[in-house]
């Protein structure tokens, strides 16, 4: 079960962090994503956000006050982290290690190609999750080995970039899957042409490509060794997921809308409260020393933000399907 031992695994694994990042402070700094290698995950401006509104977004004060494109920019950024984390889906190709290799044997023995002792953020991986359990139930009888990853859409960077040069070792998004057994910290690797992915929902199910007398009892061996069923943080995942530049264009286009409409709600609470629109009622003194003016309790940008809303609830739910795909159920 020992990574070095199986001849199946083959060349060491490039790893690259997709996003653009500022490693001279004290801590990682992101500083451009690679859909339009600009601030944003999905590729959208200021520009877009007041395009999409039909309105100038500034604060109504005397003289009014422009919003700043960095305000802005941060509130398409908070919209879009807010919709990774309720659907997952990663907006733009980023590199997840699952979890990074933390000294040098483990690099050595999962075979990466870091230049590093372990996996550094921001030259490695772009972004860390917790290792996946082992479920013995998912790799027996007729089953195969299946994994549902955590980030949709699992996409292999050299498929999807038109500049890029097809690497036929590296064709697919899921870069690396290894099984460790927590208490000998071995390692076994499974080779790429094992794997069979959904890219979309991030369903990955391992059919070996080798005959079945040298398949390694990895699962029979994990249980046995393990008295149990299961073993948590058993199987390692590094891969590439999310959104790219072609993606947008095509049948998960909307995802900008939804952004968009989330920014927008965002956009036009925080401006609203400076405005001297949208009154109800209007009262002057004879002698015209008194003037009330009465708002609305919602304020006067309530009906659009709601529609915002709805329309941002519509779509997420559309994204969720895509990643998801459809549930059916039975009593």
């Amino acid at each position: 079960m020992s990574g070095t031992a199986n001849p199946q695994i083959g060349a060491v694994v490039p790893t690259s962090a997709q996003w653009t990042w500022d490693l001279t402070g004290v801590a990682p700094v992101v500083k451009s994503y690679p859909t339009t290698n600009g601030p944003t995950k999905s590729g959208l401006a200021p520009a877009d956000l007041a395009n999409y509104l039909q309105m100038t977004l500034q604060q109504y004060s005397n003289p009014p006050v422009p919003v700043s494109d960095a305000v802005l920019t941060q509130w398409i950024r908070w919209a879009e982290d807010d919709i990774e984390n309720e659907t997952n889906v990663r907006l733009c190709q980023t590199w997840i290690a699952a979890p990074p290799a933390r000294n040098n044997t483990e690099t050595q023995l999962l075979k990466l190609g870091t230049t590093n002792a372990y996996q550094q953020l921001g030259v490695d991986y772009d972004f860390s999750e917790a290792a996946y359990d082992f479920f013995f139930e998912r790799a027996k009888d007729e089953g195969w080995l299946y994994q549902r990853l955590r980030w949709r859409p699992v996409k292999g960077v050299d498929l999807v970039d038109p500049a890029g040069i097809i690497n036929p070792q590296n064709f697919t998004g899921t870069k690396n899957v290894a099984f460790i057994y927590p208490l000998l910290n071995e390692f076994f690797r499974l080779p790429q042409s094992w794997l069979v992915e959904d890219q979309n929902r991030g369903l990955v199910r391992m059919v070996p490509a080798v005959s079945v007398q040298m398949l390694p009892l990895v699962a029979m061996q994990l249980a046995f060794m393990g008295f149990a069923q299961s073993v948590p943080g058993g199987l390692w995942f590094q891969y590439t997921a999310g959104l790219t530049a072609n993606d947008y264009d095509s049948s998960w286009s909307f995802m900008r809308q939804l952004v968009l409409a989330k920014a927008g709600a965002t956009a036009l609470i925080a401006v609203q409260t400076s405005l001297n629109m949208g009154v109800l009622e209007t009262m002057t003194q004879a002698d015209g020393l008194a003037l009330r003016t009465k708002y609305g309790e919602r304020g006067p940008f309530y009906a659009t933000i709601r529609n915002l809303q709805e329309e941002a609830k519509r779509l997420t739910n559309r994204a969720k399907q895509m990643a998801g795909g459809i549930h059916i159920g039975m009593l």
